[in-house]
This record gives C-alpha cells, structure tokens and sequence, in this order.
C-alpha cells in the first residue's frame, strides 16, 4: 500500500489567547498548498482514504487536497492524529482498513517527519516542510516498521533519491 504523509500548510503565527488547535492557515499558506495539491494530482496520486488531524490548520489542508484531487469521499478526522502521532498509531489506523491501496494522512511535525525518519531508517531526524508530501509504500499488513521511498514534494521540488534526504 501506498501512504502520503502531507504536513499541513504554513498557518497564522501563534497569538495569546488562541489556541493552537483553532490556528488556521495563512492566506499564503491556502496559495502555496493549492500549487501543491495540483502538483500531487499531477503525480498520479489517488488516495482512497484521506485522513486528517483535527487541529484546524490540518483540517483546511485536508480540504484543498480532496478539492484538488476531486475526492468524492468524506475527509475523515482522527484523533489519532492530532499531535503525538507515531509509526505505532499510523499502524493502528492502517490496521482498520485493510485491503485500502493509497491513504493520505494530514498531520504535524515533528511527528510526520520523525514516522518518516523511522520508516525510512534514515541516519538523522527528517522535518517535512510546511505543505509538503511524503509517498511511501509499506507492506499491506503485518508489522510496518519499514517502508520503500516513492518520493516527496517539497517546495518546487521533486526529491525522488532517499539518499537527498540526509544532510
């Protein structure tokens, strides 16, 4: 099965007295992650799942995604990931719906990254920038503690070398 790890867009700064769940995105951050959701359309991707983090900023993101992708089905949220996210929780959620092909999971960092690091047994921690995606492949059932590198969107980057991602 394939995965997307997709970090949610740039949102507003933190202010005192707003929550940092209720942080929204940035007008710039819904632009910049429009280009994005174009270009993973472009790339073929096709979740048939799409789950997001309840936090606002990642909710908004998951909604851009699924207009680009014209997702006819329910973005669906989960607790789960909210932050504190993990390989141990992602294999939980991935445990509930068998046989899915392509998941998108719209989360925060560090978490996305450090499922990333540990997937991809990198040598050194991975921070996925705000707005990127992460396609990994991972085996369809059993114990996923490792996954194939597919590529990431970064920016106007295309990486599809896991050696780039290492500093």
């Amino acid at each position: 099965m394939r995965i997307y790890l997709v970090r949610h867009a740039e949102s507003v700064d933190r202010v005192p007295g707003m929550p940092d769940a209720a942080r929204h995105l940035s007008a710039r951050g819904r632009v910049s992650f429009r280009e994005m959701a174009r270009r993973f359309r472009e790339a073929g991707a096709l979740p048939t799942r799409m789950f997001t983090s309840p936090f606002v900023r990642a909710v908004q993101t998951a909604e851009i995604l699924s207009e680009a992708l014209q997702y006819d089905a329910e973005v669906e949220v989960a607790l789960q990931l909210a932050p504190g996210f993990d390989v141990e929780m992602l294999n939980v959620v991935l445990d509930g719906i068998p046989g899915e092909r392509e998941i998108a999971f719209v989360g925060h960092e560090p978490d996305l990254g450090d499922i990333l690091t540990r997937l991809l047994s990198l040598p050194r921690g991975y921070a996925m920038r705000k707005g990127s995606i992460a396609a990994l492949d991972l085996p369809d059932t059993g114990n996923r503690v490792r996954a194939d590198f597919a590529w990431i969107l970064a920016g106007d980057r295309r990486i599809e070398d896991p050696a780039m991602l290492v500093p």
